[in-house]
């Protein structure tokens, strides 16, 4: 039987391991499942302690509704890529100077590919909360949710990217044939980058050990000199 303290110390522990995953910089499918039943834990210890203060709890039942209604009903029909793009743009330029991490994909830590996800995941759920389109927020939960690294990108997971065109090297590339959002994938698979316009490029750059804008030409950057593979976002065809 457990005691009213032993509950309150169990929730504090779950509400302090949910926020220690939340904040771990590496994401992948342990953390992001032990995320979601943590925090649906600490939602159930929660509406536990509040269910004999009737405000209480009706409040958190219709707030717990109300997500799930949001999120289980149709999305908009379509979406003006240039507003998706600009969205996108904004979350990439947030995590400027946040430090390079291997497999991370937070802002305490992040990596090439985690960039561009992260930005996406961002980009789709603010803007999809702004318009009140669950579409979006749903697009961005299952982008969060599979994970894929910078040569998935290149090659089209699960119908994500689609192919532009190829370059010699970025320094080279004639850039008004790209667009804003654009990435670049070395042939190796081994880095990306994404295209913020102006000849600038943002980048989590494992020599820098930042995220870091760089502008064309960059002379001696082994990133800016090496053959890339251009693809774009579908979402921002």
């Amino acid at each position: 039987m457990f005691t009213p303290r032993l509950r309150r110390l169990l929730w504090i522990a779950g509400a302090v391991l949910w926020l220690a995953v939340w904040l771990f910089p590496v994401s992948n499918r342990t953390t992001r499942l032990a995320g979601v039943i943590l925090l649906v834990a600490v939602w159930i210890g929660l509406l536990a302690f509040v269910w004999k203060h009737r405000r209480w709890r009706m409040a958190l039942l219709c707030l717990g509704a109300a997500v799930a209604l949001f999120l289980v009903c149709p999305g908009q029909a379509s979406h003006e890529p240039e507003i998706l793009r600009a969205a996108y743009l904004r979350s990439l330029t947030r995590y400027s100077g946040v430090h390079y991490f291997w497999g991370g994909e937070s802002p305490k830590g992040i990596d090439c590919s985690g960039l561009m996800r992260r930005g996406m995941v961002d980009g789709l759920c603010l803007e999809g909360c702004r318009r009140l389109d669950p579409g979006l927020v749903r697009q961005s939960i299952d982008l969060w949710w599979h994970d894929c690294t910078a040569n998935d990108l290149m090659e089209g997971y699960h119908d994500l990217t689609a192919p532009v065109l190829t370059t010699p090297s970025l320094n080279a590339l004639d850039h008004s044939r790209i667009l804003p959002g654009d990435m670049a994938v070395t042939d190796s698979g081994l880095h990306i980058l994404a295209y913020l316009g102006d000849h600038r490029w943002i980048e989590a750059d494992p020599n820098y050990g930042l995220v870091v804008t760089v502008t064309v030409p960059a002379p001696g950057n082994v990133w800016f000199e090496a053959p890339m593979k251009i693809v774009r976002w579908r979402l921002l065809q």
